[in-house]
């Protein structure tokens, strides 16, 4: 089955722009689902990770350090939002230091994220919705304000309008 997607705009404070994916047919948002999800609530270090993201957006920006980058290939943005390095994972596509598009995750319990169905279909989303994206702003139908992370243009990716902008 092939799912279209929309950059959903969630915050803006002075360290940048959060967005998050909201798939089709979707009422929430990937970020919206985790943060609701009850067994990610559960984990010890969901206060302190929901805490951090808050101070990332208001002031802190999303500094290379929050993060474990390269969870991904080197052509992507993926990384893992993680807090002090417990088994809680966001992931996300770190743009730049104003911009961050965020997924979903769930609690690491293997080594990689690729030996956990949940981690690695979230990772995996992410991965194409970054391909999805870079090709948006090559193209120009999406701009990214550099100093503030703010997205503009077309942030809607259909799966009846362009068999490329879809997620299989």
């Amino acid at each position: 089955m092939k799912h279209g997607f929309e950059l959903v705009y969630q915050e803006h404070g002075l360290g940048g722009a959060l967005y998050s994916v909201r798939f089709e047919g979707e009422e929430k948002s990937e970020l919206d689902k985790f943060l609701e999800d009850r067994r990610i609530q559960a984990s010890k270090e969901f206060g302190s990770l929901v805490s951090r993201l808050e101070d990332m957006v208001d002031s802190f920006g999303f500094k290379e350090r929050f993060f474990k980058v390269r969870e991904g290939s080197i052509r992507d943005s993926l990384a893992a939002f993680h807090y002090d390095n417990g088994p809680l994972r966001l992931y996300c596509l770190r743009w730049s230091s104003v911009l961050l598009i965020a997924g979903s995750g769930g609690i690491k319990k293997t080594r990689t994220y690729q030996d956990d169905g949940v981690l690695r279909e979230a990772a995996e989303k992410l991965q194409r919705v970054d391909e999805l994206i870079q090709a948006r702003q090559k193209s120009r139908d999406i701009v990214i304000d550099a100093t503030t992370g703010i997205i503009e243009g077309n942030l809607i990716f259909t799966s009846d309008s362009y068999d490329h902008d879809i997620i299989a």
